[in-house]
């Protein structure tokens, strides 16, 4: 925004640089507060909340014990992750989440005629 400090108008600019004036002001505050007029990169996504580590726990506990349950994994390793982050990590890493079925004999309710 040399431009600007060699005296040209935020609308000149505009006109000139086929851009919108709030956006020509906008980079000529940043240059003021930064000393910069680069673009700004976006990179403000969440941390992930189940860490490589975490990921290499996981694998190893599955290992170790193939009936395991999600519930008894964040248990385990004492993760602040919900059941479906989990169950989304597990099954990244090529893990098939099966619900376990209860046979008749284990069912409580008794069928109704």
């Amino acid at each position: 925004m040399d431009a600007h400090e060699k005296g040209y108008k935020s609308k000149e600019l505009s006109e000139i640089f086929n851009i919108r004036i709030n956006s020509v002001n906008r980079i000529i505050n940043q240059k003021k507060r930064t000393g910069s007029c680069e673009l700004k990169t976006h990179n403000n996504r969440r941390k992930p909340i189940i860490t490589e580590t975490d990921l290499k726990n996981i694998f190893e506990l599955i290992d170790e014990q193939r009936d395991i349950t999600i519930n008894e994994i964040i248990e385990k390793l004492s993760l602040k992750a919900v059941n479906e982050t989990v169950r989304k990590a597990a099954a990244k890493m090529g893990y098939v989440y099966k619900k376990k079925s209860l046979y008749a004999s284990e069912r409580e309710h008794p069928r109704c005629n």
